[in-house]
């Protein structure tokens, strides 16, 4: 991956229902040329997937909440793993060093909605040991953008 497809990539995350056209333009290249950068990096797995960025509020999910799991070692958490990732409030889930095995970000329509998930969905799970949720009170930033300019 060179400069050019970093600058691909990066005007791409901002805004990726940019024409070839406009690619070509900002990175001097014809468009044929940026199609073939963009179907390579698409090919290598660098780009995977191309999507909206939809306003949480707007879709009536105002409430950001951090759900900490610590989790039965002897119990295993493939299975665990596999039923949170099919909740639609989940929207991260990650495997952690500490205290706490998980943690999940969550998009819920208000605290009522967060307790009953933690009720009815995590709760119900095999090998949940401690369930620790919290709630953003606002968020600062919140991105998927990945800076691909090398330093």
């Amino acid at each position: 991956m060179d400069a050019i497809d970093r600058k691909l990539l990066d005007i791409l995350q901002q805004d990726a229902s940019q024409s070839y056209a406009v690619l070509g333009a900002a990175v001097g290249l014809s468009v044929s040329a940026v199609n073939d950068r963009v179907r390579k990096l698409r090919e290598q797995g660098i780009i995977r997937a191309y999507r909206i960025e939809v306003d949480p509020v707007a879709v009536g999910l105002p409430l950001t909440a951090l759900v900490w799991l610590r989790t039965d070692p002897a119990k295993g958490n493939k299975k665990l793993v596999k039923s949170l990732i099919k909740a639609d409030e989940v929207l991260e889930c990650h495997h952690m060093t500490g205290r706490f095995d998980f943690l999940l970000k969550l998009r819920l329509r208000d605290t009522a909605h967060l307790e009953s998930f933690v009720a009815d969905t995590i709760k119900e799970l095999g090998g949940i040991v401690e369930v620790l949720p919290e709630i953003a009170l606002s968020t600062a930033k919140e991105t998927a953008f990945l800076p691909a300019q090398a330093e």
